[in-house]
């Protein structure tokens, strides 16, 4: 069953679990999930992982509206004969995981007579994602700074950062930080930075009207063609063609029990 929410902004609920398994992607504004000992800030684009039972609470810094993807426990347990599916929580915010999670909402508020084996195909790409990104190694104790100007790049990644301005603040050299930051995240700053940027201008495209050129300058671009040309490199294809393909907004309609609710598509698979 998939379900479209709006949350108003406010303090932390109330320690909560589901009976089905949840996976959530954010269309709008930001929240944080306690979830154990883990503290995770689920930004607009990420997708989060809850498996059947997980107590957890949110806090909602601000009007969150996200896409639910209920799943019985029963369907991960047949999936979980032929394939390695998620059974802890876990969190995806990558490129490959955005392209899918926008192409899952356009299928759900398409609603046509192929929208729900396109669903379920898109689902299951997801947890696929989030079980590959489950089976590498784990990784070595991150330093406290370094997890600090991941954390900068993360929230931040919209403003004009410099490697020398990201050390200051952290208190390491610029140089051992561009070192160290390669070594544990895999990518530059930079890179990092451009990834987000790319991530957020897909955003933009998949859920909002704002035009190219705008979209550019908010994200941290040139100019428009600076932003086509590094879309196609990252996203295989142009910003006009993802916006037609992703870009659809449903209807918001008033849900009971004071929660504000969008439009559901059943179907128990």
């Amino acid at each position: 069953m998939l379900t479209e929410h709006s949350y108003p902004g406010g303090p932390v609920g109330a320690k909560r679990s589901h009976r089905q398994a949840c996976l959530t992607f954010v269309i709008e504004g930001t929240y944080r999930e306690r979830c154990g000992a883990k503290n995770v800030v689920c930004r607009p684009g990420a997708l989060r992982f809850l498996p059947a039972g997980e107590v957890h609470e949110n806090e909602f810094e601000s009007r969150v509206r996200c896409l639910h993807v209920w799943i019985d426990p029963a369907v991960l347990d047949k999936l979980d004969s032929r394939s390695v599916i998620p059974r802890s929580p876990a969190e995806i915010n990558g490129l490959s995981a955005t392209w899918l999670a926008n192409r899952l909402y356009a299928e759900f508020c398409r609603e046509d007579s192929a929208s729900g084996i396109a669903v379920e195909g898109l689902v299951l790409e997801i947890l696929a994602e989030i079980a590959r990104s489950e089976s590498k190694p784990d990784p070595v104790v991150i330093p406290r700074w370094l997890k600090h100007a991941t954390e900068i790049v993360e929230s931040r990644f919209l403003e004009r950062l410099s490697l020398s301005a990201i050390a200051a603040e952290v208190g390491v050299h610029y140089v051992h930080l561009s070192r160290q930051f390669h070594k544990y995240n895999r990518v530059t700053v930079g890179e990092l930075i451009r990834k987000r940027r790319i991530q957020y201008a897909s955003h933009l495209l998949a859920h909002s009207h704002t035009p190219l050129a705008e979209i550019a300058l908010i994200c941290g671009f040139s100019d428009q063609s600076h932003l086509s040309f590094l879309f196609k490199r990252y996203m295989g294809m142009s910003p006009s063609r993802f916006r037609g393909l992703a870009g659809h907004a449903g209807e918001e309609v008033t849900g009971s029990e004071g929660f504000p609710q969008l439009k559901m598509v059943a179907g128990s698979r």
